[in-house]
């Protein structure tokens, strides 16, 4: 198990989140403050403002759970700043 407040990626068939733990059990996961993995329309990697797109923008937490639920990792180094970066404005 990750420790509560870890940064993690979640990956699922919809796709790959990141947040701070708040929750993990064999079945569901919960992060706060989580952002779905977008492409950038030059190829790069960013941050939606939310989890789908017909969801709340920037919503404080959302819990994932079952079979849904692929893999869950800490995030690396360079997910993390930019992370930080995307949801709080400071520049690391």
């Amino acid at each position: 198990m990750i420790d509560e407040d870890v940064l993690v990626s979640v990956v699922t068939p919809a796709g790959e989140f990141v947040g701070k733990l708040s929750y993990q059990s064999d079945t569901k996961v919960t992060l706060k403050n989580p952002r779905m993995i977008v492409q950038t329309p030059d190829g790069g990697m960013g941050f939606a403002h939310g989890v789908c797109l017909t969801g709340k923008e920037s919503p404080e937490e959302v819990t994932f759970w079952g079979a849904g639920i692929i893999l869950v990792t800490e995030s690396n180094d360079t997910v993390e700043k930019a992370y930080i970066k995307a949801t709080s404005g400071l520049i690391l």
